[in-house]
Order: structure tokens, then C-alpha cells, then sequence
């Protein structure tokens, strides 16, 4: 039998008279707080027939009752109970609204989201151009960066942005987009926009201070550069204190600025001029190169460089050398002298 609320009431007071437990009671009631019933209110005990649908509001008469707060409960899947209650029942707008508010949705969700539920609802034009401004921002954030994104991605993206009530600062901006998406790559396989600089940038750096790297390793530097977690000034710290380990000897010129390419241009310089090929092709990875920048002192133990002369012997050395059009011009030359000093060519030849 229905029991109509009065003063002193509490929900386990009729609870108790119906010898059920609270937690049916309520849930049979759709009643959210339990400690949160009103002087009047009709509390059907579980099972009871619900009132005929005659007896409610229509969904007329719910709207003009309720107005923004029927349009909520009628788009959220998890208030829809207590909207058909509260029409079958004939609620109050104030116990309709607290009851809303005591809601397991409305405490867990922060302000911004029921917001952004309440504006989905009452004004959904205005929800619906947001969420394609914000998803139109995230996409080119995206293509900017050089990262990969889906339209999957840039709504959910989008509407995380609009229920956190978003920053929209550059950084938070890179941030976001970085740690849900991938780097993009190109129909070629290269990398696209501003991950291609800063690949194409770090790249150049670890080669020129003749550290190893594998594809991997700079995908990460990229990902941790785009997102703001790290820096190119990290990275170019990071690969002068391999190039120190790697090269101790060469540790105060590295302080003062220097790469090891720029301790090795001379190297570089007298093995394209020698071996007549460009410089260009010359790397700091080259067995010669390798070898003038690190051989061994006399001592046998400290690493020194190559003296410039000592290192254009070397070169003479290999087999290359003689495929050259100096070192068939040198041929010539002897043959020649030794023609002339035996006499079988002519003084003036």
C-alpha cells in the first residue's frame, strides 16, 4: 500500500513500517538520496503497481513543468528513470531538480560536463558548432604537428576539449593532440609537417656529433618535442654528451661549440680531394675517418687524432687511390723521368 510522507518521515521509518530494506524501497521509487524525501511524497513499497499513466503529466505538461531540466534528463540515458517517474507521479519541479542533482550522474561528473549535457540538450545548434570548431582546431593542430588522426579521434578529441572546458594554449593544444595520435607519414614514407623538422633537424645533429641513432629512438624525441615534455636544447645536450663519451679527446672542443663534423672537416676535406670523390659521400662513419679521429697515442691507451700528413699516406694507401686520375698522373710522371734518365725519351719530351 502507497504511503504518503510526513513530517518526521524518514525512508527508513516507511522502510521499516513495509519491512523492506531501504535500498529497495528507494530504488523501487527512484528515489537517488535516501535522505532526501519530501512532506508529501506518495512511496510506493516494491512491487506495487505503478500509478496508471492517466494520473501523470503528459510529456506536454513535463516540459512546461520542468522546462531545461526535462531536456537533460530526457538526453542522458542514466536520468531518463527518474524523468519517467517524476511525469508518472506528478513531481514537483523543486523535488524533480533535487533529485536530478542527487543523482549518481550529477556527483559524478564535474560541472563542466553537465554543462556541456545541459547545452546538448537546450541549445543543441550552438552545441554542435562548438564541436566541430573544436574538432575542426584539433584536426589542423594535427596536420601541423605531422601527426595521424582519424575523425574517430578528432570528435572524441573534441569532445573531451569542450567537457574539461579546454585552454585552448598552443601547448596544451600540442600536448593533447601528440599523446592521441602517431606521427603521419607521407605517400613516400617521409614524415610530414612539423615533425619532419624536427626529425630532419635531430637527424642532422646526432650525425654531425657522430652518434648512432635508429628510427625508434627519434620517433620518441619527436613525440616528447611535439607534446612539451622535452626540447631540441635536451636533445643537443643529450648528443654532446654521447659525442664526449664517444670522443674524450676531443671533449673541450665539443664545451666550446665544435662538432665532431667540424673536428673532422679537415679529415673530410683531404679524403674527397685525395680519393677524388665528393665530399658529400665522405661520412663521419667511414672506416678513415673513424680511424684520424681516434687512433691511438703512443702511450697506448690515450686516443688522439691523426696527423694531416700521416692520414694522406694512409689514403695513398688504399687501393682506391690508384683508380684516381692523380695517382695515374704520378704514374705518367715516373714513367716519364725514368724514360728521360735512361734516354729512351727525349729531353724536350
Amino acid at each position: 500500500m502507497a504511503y504518503t510522507v510526513r513530517a518526521g518521515d524518514t525512508l527508513g521509518s516507511i522502510a521499516k513500517q513495509m519491512g523492506v530494506s531501504v535500498t529497495a524501497l528507494a530504488a523501487a521509487n527512484g528515489i537517488a538520496n535516501p535522505n532526501r524525501i519530501s512532506i508529501g511524497q506518495v512511496i510506493n513499497p516494491p512491487g506495487s503497481a505503478a500509478p496508471a499513466a492517466a494520473s501523470g503529466y503528459s510529456m506536454d505538461e513535463a516540459m512546461s513543468a520542468y522546462g531545461f531540466v526535462f531536456q537533460l534528463a530526457n538526453s542522458v540515458p542514466q536520468l531518463k528513470g527518474f524523468l519517467d517517474q517524476a511525469i508518472r507521479d506528478k513531481w514537483t519541479a523543486d523535488r524533480f531538480q533535487a533529485t536530478i542533482e542527487s543523482s549518481p550522474w550529477w556527483m559524478q561528473n564535474a560541472d563542466t560536463v553537465r554543462n556541456l549535457a545541459i547545452q546538448q540538450a537546450t541549445e543543441p545548434g550552438t552545441y554542435n558548432q562548438n564541436l566541430t570548431n573544436a574538432k575542426q582546431q584539433i584536426t589542423l593542430k594535427a596536420q601541423q604537428l605531422g601527426r595521424s588522426i582519424d575523425d574517430a579521434t578528432a570528435q572524441r578529441l573534441a569532445l573531451q576539449t569542450l567537457s574539461e572546458n579546454f585552454s585552448w594554449d598552443d601547448q596544451r593544444l600540442s600536448m593533447l593532440v601528440t599523446n592521441n595520435t602517431s606521427i603521419g607519414r607521407g605517400d613516400s614514407g617521409g614524415y610530414l609537417g612539423q615533425a619532419a623538422n624536427y626529425h630532419d633537424h635531430m637527424t642532422k645533429v646526432a650525425q654531425d656529433y657522430g652518434v648512432a641513432y635508429t628510427g625508434s629512438w627519434l620517433d620518441a624525441w619527436v613525440n616528447d618535442i611535439e607534446s612539451g615534455r622535452n626540447s631540441l636544447d635536451s636533445f643537443e645536450s643529450v648528443m654532446r654528451a654521447r659525442a664526449k663519451a664517444a670522443f674524450p679527446q676531443f671533449a673541450n672542443q665539443i664545451d666550446a661549440g665544435m662538432t665532431i663534423r667540424d673536428i673532422a672537416d679537415p679529415y673530410i676535406g683531404m679524403y674527397a680531394q685525395t680519393l677524388e670523390v665528393p665530399e658529400t659521400q665522405v661520412t663521419l662513419k667511414d672506416p678513415a675517418i673513424q680511424k684520424a679521429l681516434a687512433q691511438t697515442g703512443q702511450d697506448g691507451t690515450t686516443q688522439t687524432s691523426m696527423p694531416m700528413w700521416q692520414f694522406q699516406r694512409t689514403l695513398k694507401d688504399d687501393p682506391r687511390y690508384d683508380r684516381t686520375k692523380a695517382a695515374k698522373d704520378d704514374a705518367f710522371a715516373a714513367l716519364n723521368k725514368i724514360g728521360k734518365d735512361f734516354g729512351f725519351v727525349g729531353a724536350g719530351a
